[in-house]
């Protein structure tokens, strides 16, 4: 289909739903939206759940019971009972089935629990570790929205720089014919201008495509629906000079892990202090009330201080001892592995926005020698000194350089907001000042 009607049936297509969205919302509707932050917060809250379980350590547990009791042995069965009278006698009564019920609250009061005490202390020490980890999903988040938000924007200026090539093709065809007609260009000039038009069309068709599936992925992580068709408000930012951060700040993700590797120190302690005893107080009262032949009720309390010391249980305390040791071990390596990658990381945030840099400003004077050449062959070419090959190879040339100076804005705005990121800063301080 030739561009103009597949443009004229876009607008006819377009969703009636247009919605503007800014950078700043578009953050914020992820921060409600983002499956990943959601994922985050869950687990962040499962944390809080143990977190708030260990709290047995040093809280009292309180309990009631209640049980209807009856009985029927030989002890009350055929029961010697004196009897009165001249003389008196012995006889034997049935006494039972006995019939009652005892109801009771308990309270036991955990006075020395090491292990329990050590499991709370590694419940903190993860919970925190999930908070820092959550905290840095919000930062990876923002720039991952930033690229899917900017890609948006880059996909739209693609579309515009290969819309210009298309004009300038159909110059280039018009021109083309029109000095074969008067006999000034060969047939193949016609040839090469018609083939360079048609393969330029289907380079529309193709970067419209890229820009619907950007938009779509955007929208995805949003939560919106691909029917809405949205405006982004936002510009996409210059480029800013690379400046080291002179204080960078400990990455969350780093903390978490830290922090992770002495919640696996303490669990390891908890599984120690097993071989130490347990002191619980107890305190409890209870009532009785019995049937017929008995007809009691009573009630009783009882303090007493429990210890329990368990010696042996089967390995099952060495096996805890030795896992947790290698969770421990494990955790450990995995924290040296994280503060590799993050040193791995910080190098290359930097040489990459310093790379990025310089290819936008390289970038764009490619552009503008490429716009100078393709102006000069085409004053050639209506002069007739030039030919249609040299004409439409400038052509070429300047569309290949105007989607490079978008691809190189593009990687180099997101360099910077990148190494903000790798160093621990949030990554919109990179474009902060040219927000809206």
């Amino acid at each position: 289909m030739h561009y103009r009607w597949a443009v004229i049936l876009a607008i006819f297509l377009a969703p009636a739903t247009i919605h503007a969205l800014s950078l700043t919302e578009a953050l914020e509707a992820a921060r409600q939206e983002a499956v990943t932050l959601q994922t985050l917060a869950a687990e962040t809250r499962q944390a809080e759940a143990v977190h708030q379980q260990s709290s047995q350590a040093y809280l009292p547990s309180v309990s009631a019971d209640a049980s209807w009791l009856r009985a029927d042995s030989s002890l009350i069965t055929g029961v010697p009972v004196p009897s009165l009278g001249i003389p008196p006698t012995i006889q034997r009564a049935d006494l039972g089935p006995v019939e009652g019920t005892l109801t009771g609250v308990q309270v036991i009061q955990p006075l020395i629990n090491a292990d329990a005490i050590k499991l709370r202390q590694a419940a903190a020490l993860k919970l925190d570790a999930r908070r820092h980890a959550q905290q840095w999903g919000n930062q990876a988040i923002r720039l991952e929205i930033s690229r899917l938000y900017f890609n948006v924007l880059r996909q739209r200026e693609r579309v515009e720089a290969v819309q210009m090539s298309y004009q300038a093709a159909r110059k280039a065809a018009t021109l083309a014919h029109a000095s074969y007609r008067e006999g000034l260009a060969s047939r193949l000039d016609t040839e090469q201008a018609d083939a360079e038009l048609a393969a330029i069309e289907a380079r529309i068709e193709h970067v419209n495509a890229q820009r619907v599936q950007a938009q779509v992925e955007l929208e995805t992580l949003l939560g919106m629906t691909p029917e809405q068709e949205i405006v982004l408000s936002t510009p996409l930012p210059r480029p800013s000079p690379p400046v080291r951060i002179g204080d960078p700040r400990a990455r969350k993700d780093l903390q978490a892990r830290q922090l992770a590797a002495e919640a696996a120190s303490a669990g390891t302690s908890a599984s120690r202090a097993e071989w130490m005893p347990r002191v619980n107080l107890l305190a409890r009262q209870q009532w009785v009330e019995g049937n017929e032949p008995l007809n009691e009720s009573s009630d009783g309390w009882l303090v007493a201080v429990n210890i329990q010391w368990t010696i042996f249980d089967g390995l099952g305390r060495q096996g805890r001892i030795a896992e947790s040791r290698a969770e421990e071990e494990k955790a450990r390596i995995e924290l040296e592995g994280v503060k590799r990658r993050i040193q791995r990381e910080q190098t290359m945030a930097m040489t990459l926005w310093q790379a990025g840099y310089a290819g936008w400003h390289a970038a764009q004077k490619a552009t503008e020698a490429a716009t100078r050449a393709e102006q000069l062959a085409l004053r050639r070419y209506e002069e007739g000194i030039g030919s249609m090959t040299d004409l439409l190879a400038a052509q070429a040339r300047l569309d290949r350089q105007r989607t490079n100076l978008v691809d190189a804005r593009y990687q180099a705005v997101l360099a910077a907001m990148n190494y903000h990121l790798q160093n621990g800063y949030d990554p919109i301080l990179a474009v902060r000042e040219q927000l809206p």
